[in-house]
């Protein structure tokens, strides 16, 4: 995305997101076919990485934010897994690029 002097601006972060699953999930007699994801806070964040590996950071993050069953994060499909995973990502501690940082690569 460039400006009228043609700098680079990066794009505005999404705070939300709704992932429509590829292979929706079924647990009893419910199925779920999307998760309602948004900027984990601080505890999250905190209480989910005591759960282990990145996979099971992610599945944490999923169950607690999406307000689904932990069964439901251990159950999606590699793809719906790896973008959920990738929204988070996108909330790590480093600040996003600016044109001077950008400039400066």
């Amino acid at each position: 995305m460039e400006n009228q002097t043609n700098e680079i601006v990066p794009a505005p972060m999404e705070e939300e997101k709704t992932i429509t699953l590829r292979k929706p999930v079924k647990i009893g007699d419910i199925i779920y076919d999307h998760l309602d994801l948004r900027e984990p806070t601080a505890k999250e964040l905190a209480d989910a990485t005591k759960a282990g590996n990145d996979i099971e950071v992610a599945i944490a993050l999923i169950s607690r934010i999406a307000k689904v069953p932990r069964t439901v994060g251990e159950q999606l499909c590699q793809r719906d897994l790896k973008e959920a995973s990738s929204f988070f990502d996108r909330f790590n501690m480093e600040p996003p690029p600016t044109p001077e940082t950008l400039s400066q690569n």
